[in-house]
């Protein structure tokens, strides 16, 4: 049990770190991913809309990658290795650590991630990450690549072809950054705003 936690954590950051459909993380093998490039090429036949992706992985999200613990092909295994997880397996495991009802075998910190906000889903993460990466001033036409999106507008889906790989790495990279500054954080370097009430 202790190794599907850990595995479903990674899932998670990896998930937010890339903005990857949870889906393609499930059937990815560790023979799309370069460690040595830090990239993450998802086939056409694992993707969404038919296209492969090339993620340019931030040195956070490799790190996960790294964390879990390997099978010869897949990055998450089934219990006998025999093939990838079932593509729902996540995002029930994630559903199954937001609620106060302890299933039988399933894990025992069922309200682990519970947020304010009300229940979320992995997909949610792709919003979140897209959204970390806006406020970080990326540019809604790299965030769209880096998301590998199908272009709407026919017209520019026709003429503009330009693949901003440059821009999309280093989105990537800026998004790392934020996250594992965010994880790493402690009181240290944390500054509290006292107001000043005038008489």
């Amino acid at each position: 049990m202790l190794v599907y936690l850990k595995s479903t954590e990674c899932a998670i950051w990896i998930a937010l770190s890339t903005l990857c459909r949870i889906g393609e993380l499930s059937k990815a093998r560790f023979s799309d991913i370069d460690f040595e490039l830090k990239t993450w090429k998802i086939p056409e036949a694992n993707s969404k809309n038919g296209k492969a992706h090339t993620i340019y992985l931030s040195d956070f999200a490799l790190e996960q990658f790294k964390l879990i613990a390997k099978s010869e092909t897949w990055v998450f295994a089934n219990r006998d290795n025999s093939t990838h997880v079932c593509e729902k397996s996540i995002t029930k495991q994630v559903g199954g650590r937001q609620t106060t009802t302890i299933l039988s075998n399933r894990a025992k910190d069922s309200e682990a991630l519970i947020l304010t906000g009300g229940k979320w889903t992995p997909h949610d993460l792709r919003r979140t990450g897209a959204t970390m990466m806006g406020n970080l001033l990326i540019q809604p036409d790299v965030i769209e690549k880096c998301l590998n999106h199908t272009e709407e507008n026919k017209v520019k889906r026709i003429y503009q072809r330009q693949e901003l790989k440059a821009e999309q790495a280093e989105a990537w990279r800026v998004l790392g950054e934020r996250l594992s500054l965010l994880v790493t954080m402690d009181s240290s370097n944390v500054v509290l705003m006292h107001s000043t009430k005038t008489g």
